[in-house]
């Protein structure tokens, strides 16, 4: 009787916390869903849950982190981005918009968080064909980790990055290709696989595909502890060619 008693318990307490889980999971991916992203239209759509978008031009921070590939180089990165969106930054001279006293300094500004994160490489050279680690270290290049910047802002009122590592920069009006999935964070693997697939879908479609030595971008819409895998956006894209 304890025993059965004991399982029943441990049962409960199990589906309680599993209930819990989701239920954060499904607020988490709530927030996120509300969060600002750049603006785009969509031009075409095709099989595979690929997209052609047309994106409007927009601001992101930007750093520029060793390393070739999509998950492992860009805790870095990101964590560079995220100090400047939370406050590790200055007011431009001349702006009087609403700032907020931290470490930093009272010039601080606490922006909003925006959706997705970027990030801009290539896959490992064993990925894309090579045959040995000599030469993926040889190939070595670097990751791009960027965070979109509220459309508030302009090159001439966003906060000044302090870490000399983080840039402004406007990303100019461009097409992409983008082929949708859901999942944890991509590793280099997957990231490999879906822009395959994405390219097969633009051949089928009559398009012609950018060529391997374009960058991949992979952009996450969600976090990735909190919000379920089922539930989180990935998507893996290409820039047209002469769209930019």
């Amino acid at each position: 009787m304890l025993h059965a008693l004991a399982a029943r318990i441990v049962v409960g307490v199990i589906a309680a916390l599993g209930t819990l889980r989701l239920g954060t999971g499904l607020y988490a991916y709530k927030v996120t869903e509300a969060l600002e992203r750049p603006e785009y239209t969509v031009i075409q759509t095709l099989p595979g849950g690929v997209e052609i978008r047309r994106y409007e031009p927009y601001l992101i921070a930007e750093t520029i982190v060793d390393g070739v590939g999509f998950r492992e180089p860009t805790g870095q990165g990101f964590k560079a981005c995220a100090g400047y969106i939370f406050g590790k930054n200055t007011k431009q001279k001349g702006w009087f918009g609403s700032s907020t006293t931290s470490e930093e300094g009272s010039n601080a500004v606490k922006m909003a968080m925006t959706a997705p994160v970027r990030v801009s490489g290539e896959s490992p050279p064993s990925l894309q064909g090579g045959s040995n680690c000599e030469q993926d270290t040889a190939s070595m290049r670097k990751t791009k980790v960027s965070f979109v910047i509220g459309s508030k802002y302009s090159l001439k009122t966003a906060p000044k990055p302090l870490d000399k590592n983080v840039k402004i920069r406007q990303v100019p009006a461009h097409t992409l290709a983008v082929k949708k999935f859901s999942g944890p964070p991509p590793n280099d693997k997957r990231v490999q696989k879906e822009r395959v697939k994405l390219e097969q879908v633009l051949v089928a479609a009559g398009e012609t595909p950018p060529g391997p030595e374009q960058e991949t971008l992979v952009y996450g819409y969600h976090d990735p502890f909190i919000t379920p895998n089922f539930l989180r956006r990935n998507e893996v894209a290409l820039v047209i060619s002469g769209s930019v």
